[in-house]
Formats: C-alpha cells, structure tokens, sequence
C-alpha cells in the first residue's frame, strides 16, 4: 500500500536539520519580540538587546548558508525563517504592530481618558492592551504615559484631545488618528 520509506517504519518529520529548526524558532521569537517592542511610541532600552539578538541570528544564519561538506545550495526549510525576516521588515516599516495594538486598545484608552479627573492616579494599569503610567487632565482632554525612559531620555503617551487640535508651539504632540496624538515627554 505505501511505496518505499513511506509508511508506519519511518517517523514524519518537520525538517530533516533539527539546527534549522532551532533557528527558525529563534526567529519567529526575534520577530514577536520585535512586534512587541515597536507595538508603543519610542523605543525602549530593550532595543538594544533585540538588536544583539537579531545580530546573533545574521551571524548563525552566515554559519548555516556557509560552505560545508555535502551542501548543495538551500535547504527548504531556510525560506521559512527568510520570509519570516521580510515580513517583520515590512510589517515594521509600515508600523503595523504600533496601530494594531492602539487600535485593539482604542476603545478601554478613550474610555479611560474621557474618565481622568484633576486628581486621578491612574497609575501602573492595565488599560487595553498598555500598561498606563503617568495621568495627566489637560485642557480639552488627557494624557497618558506608556513608556518608561527610553533613548534620549524621553518618555512616550498618548494624548486624547477631542475638542481642539493642538497648537503649533505644542511640539511634543504628532498626531496618531482622529482625536489621538503621540505625546513626548523628555529633554
């Protein structure tokens, strides 16, 4: 019934270079960790660590398309993690991960935003899918923090200002969508 090396005495594998499994996995976390880290406004410390890690994963993958005994040119399994890459780039160029993130937010974000009062300590809470830090009532609306320091020594928020749109000399607002601007807090 089944032909030569296919049937129950041969075990399906996923690829024959458990290496190349092992590397494609370590790109699929680069790329999640990466979505993760460009999912807010700024970047963080941790961008350096990703960027070594990424790093690593260039010079392991120069290792594994290097000459050696037997290698015929590309294995199958090396496009997986190629096209892996190439679409972290491009979902990254277009920040995809920062609007997909906002937008599953927006609503708990507004929602919390049209509630802050002079006094509120909205502190260290989950609100969507950020962590809010720092509250702040301003004239027409809010403003949040998401980050904590990062390079350049700034921190990044939202800012939710409905009823007017801000003045020029307010050059720590860059407009997100809608009533949503990115906030900059820092030197």
């Amino acid at each position: 019934m089944f032909g030569p090396g296919i049937g129950q005495d041969r075990p399906m594998r996923l690829t024959r270079n458990p290496r190349g499994l092992l590397f494609t996995g370590g790109v699929g976390l680069a790329s999640l960790l990466t979505f993760i880290e460009v999912s807010t406004p700024g970047l963080s410390y941790w961008a350096l660590v990703l960027a070594l890690y990424w790093l690593g994963l260039a010079i392991t993958w120069s290792v594994l398309l290097g000459p050696g005994a037997g290698r015929r040119g590309w294995a199958r399994w090396m496009f997986v993690p190629l096209a892996l890459v190439l679409g972290t780039v491009l979902l990254v160029t277009v920040d995809a991960p920062l609007h997909a993130r906002f937008a599953l937010s927006e609503s708990s974000l507004e929602r919390y935003a049209r509630s802050v009062r002079d006094d509120d300590d909205g502190r260290d809470r989950w609100r969507g899918l950020y962590r809010v830090g720092y509250t702040e009532k301003i004239p027409g609306g809010a403003q949040f923090m998401v980050t904590s320091f990062t390079w350049g020594w700034k921190s990044y928020g939202f800012a939710y200002i409905p009823d007017r749109v801000p003045g020029p000399d307010e050059v720590w607002y860059e407009h997100l969508q809608g009533p949503w601007y990115i906030w900059t807090d820092g030197p």
